[in-house]
């Protein structure tokens, strides 16, 4: 095989495998911030030495590049408007999140954000339907406010391995690294703690329900007539350190399920409300 065919299938082996990580949700970190602009110029310095070197008439490849070079420039140009930026979080099991966020402002600032699940150090896959967005009123926004600052990645969470609690201008979000494992499950934890309230009010002992990590058990202490609530978990590597509370309440305002008057603080955050 001549070296020029080689170097075609090599480039034809990287154009597949691009393709087929693109299609599914795969892509080369560093790439991210130039999108696609770094295999299309590598794709026609090639194609373009070949053309110039081959016994091929010289005006094909001209053509060529009289295409694929303002067709990269538009492209550039694009990813430019764009303005993505780029940033990564760690967790204490060195697993990280990509984050790619970008604003843009007409009377009120829009922020979006998508994560990429990373892998390696340097791909990431990106986390369907895990996209978040916030919007801030021009007359609520805070000078200096920036993209990370809005979604509170200074200050993000890991409550389990795969979870990451976002403090966000706009209020809690989390963020699943395995949304099919959790997926389907929002109303079967809303049900369980729900129930889990009404037996702790109606001051029955031994309901047990599992979040996050955490093992929840109901008391009733006929001594004070109160209910109580023991935290637990395994190797205590749960979200909430072991101790006791006296009782979870909906926050309709924080949107979440909490758990109050504690032994090592006065509040936890428990579990989203499911209409959050």
């Amino acid at each position: 095989m001549s070296l020029t065919k080689r170097v075609l299938v090599l480039l034809g082996l990287v154009d597949a495998v691009l393709i087929i990580m693109y299609l599914m949700d795969y892509y080369i970190l560093f790439l991210k911030p130039t999108g696609h602009v770094l295999p299309i110029l590598l794709n026609i310095i090639v194609l373009a030495v070949i053309g110039f070197r081959s016994r091929f008439h010289k005006g094909w490849t001209i053509a060529f590049l009289t295409v694929s070079i303002p067709a990269l420039l538009i492209h550039s140009v694009m990813v430019w408007l764009m303005d993505n930026q780029y940033a990564t979080i760690e967790s204490p099991e060195n697993k990280s999140v990509t984050i790619e966020h970008r604003s843009f402002t007409l009377g009120e600032t829009t922020y979006l954000y998508e994560f990429y699940k990373t892998s390696f150090g340097f791909i990431g896959k990106r986390l369907d339907d895990q996209t978040i967005k916030l919007i801030i009123q021009g007359k609520n926004h805070p000078t200096g406010l920036g993209a990370e600052d809005a979604l509170g990645m200074d200050t993000a969470e890991w409550i389990t391995d795969d979870t990451v609690r976002f403090s966000t201008w706009q209020g809690i979000k989390e963020l699943s690294l395995n949304p099919s494992k959790s997926s389907g499950r929002a109303e079967d934890f809303t049900a369980d703690i729900e129930s889990f309230m009404t037996k702790l009010e109606s001051k029955e002992s031994g309901e047990t329900i599992n979040i996050n990590g955490n093992q929840l058990v109901a008391h009733y202490d006929e001594a004070t007539d109160q209910p109580w609530i023991e935290i637990t978990a395994d190797n205590d590597e749960g979200a909430i350190p072991r101790q006791q509370c006296t009782r979870i309440v909906r926050d309709e305002e924080r949107g979440y399920y909490m758990l109050e008057e504690c032994t090592h603080r006065w509040e936890y955050r428990l579990y989203p409300l499911n209409d959050r």
